[in-house]
């Protein structure tokens, strides 16, 4: 296998990999031979019938995407693991050509973990919160001359004001197929959401008054700004070591009341999950008290 590498804008890397001919014929007959022992022919005991006789009923075009499966599965797995990368999302596969006596060429477009330049947002939420406090004092003022009761005496920021402000003042960008696949997962989610209550996807927009393209538009930019929030935070976390005990994981934990939790307690991959969101949420309220000058952010 010869691999090569090219990086692409936004975050992405395409492999180019080329498999030797005489790999693409071992893997034919390797398939082949698993289907001459699945394949029933009549007047041939199972796994028996020659193998041109299950050619000709599998067919080729059927054997070779099989093939060509294969291929990709194993050769781009090598090729990942040979060139040290790390995708961030399934590879984009784009064929270059397919014969049984040549060499089999394909490429794989992946992300790649962007570099993210954090920007500064503590002056940015001051004067968010200066400006509501401003906002506030006028608003019960006004209420205090009607005679209104005044409901709420001081003015707060909350976490969609640190991920706007995060968003808009770091530098980084996200790579298209990330944000495509993305994308769909919200599309698929929403999908089911809809299904579940009873409602088409036609009956859905007609009731928000949206087209596809609008759907598909507003998705895609809040799946591009999901991947970002994620990965400024995740940089922030780096840069900042913000570390989280063992003993606050097993609490959170505690605190979920679901069942099987003490399953989940011991699995690794949920305790990293659990983790990463105590992490954020340590992040987030650190920059709120900073902005707001306080020791507690309830």
């Amino acid at each position: 296998m010869k691999v090569t590498t090219e990086k692409l804008k936004k975050s992405a890397l395409k492999l180019n990999i080329t498999v030797e001919a005489e790999k693409v014929k071992k893997a034919y007959e390797e398939i082949l031979e698993n289907k001459v022992k699945s394949t029933k022919i009549e007047g041939f005991r199972e796994g028996k019938a020659p193998k041109n006789m299950v050619e000709e009923k599998v067919g080729p075009s059927n054997l070779y995407g099989d093939v060509i499966n294969a291929l990709i599965q194993t050769y781009y797995v090598q090729a990942v693991s040979e060139q040290r990368v790390n995708p961030m999302s399934n590879p984009k596969i784009d064929i270059k050509d397919f014969d049984l006596n040549k060499d089999f060429v394909f490429t794989a477009e992946i992300a790649i973990q962007p570099e993210v330049k954090v920007g500064s947002i503590k002056k940015e939420l001051e004067k968010r919160l200066k400006d509501r406090t401003e906002t506030l004092k006028k608003d019960n003022d006004e209420k205090v001359k009607k005679g209104e009761e005044i409901t709420v005496d001081h003015a707060h920021l909350g976490v969609n004001d640190v991920l706007e402000l995060l968003i808009e003042k770091s530098e980084l960008e996200i790579a298209d197929v990330l944000i495509e696949e993305e994308t769909g997962r919200m599309l698929n989610q929403l999908m089911q959401q809809v299904k579940t209550i009873g409602l088409s996807i036609e009956d859905y927009l007609k009731a928000q008054q949206i087209t596809v393209e609008d759907l598909q538009n507003n998705y895609k930019k809040s799946a591009e700004n999901n991947l970002k929030a994620e990965f400024i935070m995740s940089q922030m976390i780096k840069d900042d070591n913000v570390e989280v005990p063992e003993v606050e994981i097993d609490d959170a934990f505690s605190a979920a009341g679901v069942s099987g939790v003490e399953e989940r307690r011991k699995d690794p991959m949920e305790r990293a999950y659990v983790k990463s969101i105590l992490q954020k949420n340590k992040l987030i309220t650190k920059l709120l008290e900073e902005a707001q000058g306080v020791h507690k952010h309830e």
